[in-house]
């Protein structure tokens, strides 16, 4: 989740706030647990079900963070991008978790233990064939969409760098009319799909359907906030003002939902629609628009950030063997209160730990 670059200063401020998203996402995937369990249980606002709401919620803002964080590196002109390493830079420990995560899912299956959520939670039953299906079609195990798309996006810079290595006013403008055809061509379809439903005119984003927006959209958006942030007239406490309401909508509309057995109960979770893009643009406005001073607080802040991308590929299979071979899977499904909190630590500090040991041994660095 960083850059091959020049030499330039280092955005100390990022890494607070990727460390922040990495443990934000954990967070999410827990809280996740209580809610599909509770989710038909038409909870009153004091419920099991918004133990785990809240907690998801919290969560929300993370991988819209990491791909705007991604944007503000790499598409930045002062430091130099080369695709070749940064995309192996992710795509071989990726590889390398997919085949753990295969191997795993299919151990916890012949312990009577169901797998990870992904295309291999029982890969015991594919043939070659279906093994080669599941991984192109991905993702491999929940979690990892994030990187399928991450990949998708890295392929995209080469054409992205020829927008921000304009000169001004020129990049301006074009950055202005991207993030336009983002809107149009992506974020009002789903917007209109969630707040009109079948009012609103299936034939709108027809003609815009093969254009590259979505997360790109984002790592673009990333970049212009970053860049531009001195020339952002906007006060602190209102990037705070935007966090806030965007995380206190994403509870109020998950819970309203699901008291009214809505069958899109978790649909106010979409990284795109309004709720999260709020908090998560709030969130990162806070950290990239501000300085956080000549280096991290702690000496721990720069190494969490630098192993974030590790934690995030193992947490899953982490939080999902806890649950499923422990006594913490019961406590965590009935009493959230109690349960949520306790697999929630014991999964970061069984992850952290795992990324670090990991990381000392140098030959697997590049590969897991």
């Amino acid at each position: 989740m960083s850059t091959t670059a020049t030499r330039v200063a280092r955005r100390h401020e990022l890494d607070h706030l990727r460390v922040l998203a990495t443990f934000a996402v954990i967070l999410l995937h827990t809280g996740a647990i209580v809610v599909v369990v509770w989710r038909d249980s038409a909870p009153e606002l004091v419920s099991a079900f918004n133990v785990g709401n809240l907690a998801d919620s919290l969560g929300r803002f993370a991988v819209n963070c990491f791909f705007m964080t991604s944007g503000a590196l790499l598409l930045d002109p002062v430091r130099r991008f080369v695709l070749r390493p940064q995309f192996l830079r992710v795509a071989l420990p990726t590889l390398t978790w997919i085949v753990i995560y295969g191997l795993a899912n299919a151990l916890l299956r012949e312990d009577g233990a169901r797998g990870v959520n992904g295309t291999l939670t029982d890969p015991g039953e594919m043939g070659l064939t279906g093994l080669v299906r599941a991984l192109l079609g991905g993702p491999a195990a929940y979690h990892l969409w994030f990187v399928y798309v991450l990949l998708g996006i890295y392929l995209t810079v080469p054409l992205l760098r020829a927008l921000t290595d304009r000169p001004e006013p020129q990049r301006r403008q074009l950055l202005t009319w991207f993030l336009v055809l983002w809107l149009v061509a992506d974020l009002l379809p789903r917007w209109g799909a969630w707040f009109l439903g079948d009012r609103f005119p299936a034939l709108y984003p027809s003609p815009f359907a093969a254009l590259p927006t979505g997360y790109v959209g984002l790592f673009v958006l990333g970049f212009v906030i970053s860049h531009y942030r001195d020339r952002l007239r906007v006060p602190y406490l209102a990037w705070l003002a935007l966090a806030v309401a965007g995380l206190g909508w994403t509870f109020v509309a998950v819970w309203q939902a699901a008291s009214h057995g809505d069958p899109d109960v978790f649909a106010a979770y979409d990284n795109l629609k309004p709720p999260v893009l709020m908090y998560s643009i709030g969130v990162f406005a806070l950290f990239a628009t501000r300085s956080w001073g000549p280096g991290p607080a702690w000496p721990a802040v720069r190494r969490l950030s630098e192993l974030s991308f590790r934690i995030y590929l193992v947490h899953a299979l982490v939080l999902h063997t806890l649950r499923v071979t422990t006594d913490l899977g019961p406590l965590v499904e009935d009493r959230p209160i109690v349960g949520l909190p306790v697999i929630y630590v014991a999964t970061v500090v069984i992850s952290v730990g795992v990324s670090w040991a990991l990381d000392l041994v140098k030959p697997l660095r590049r590969w897991i």
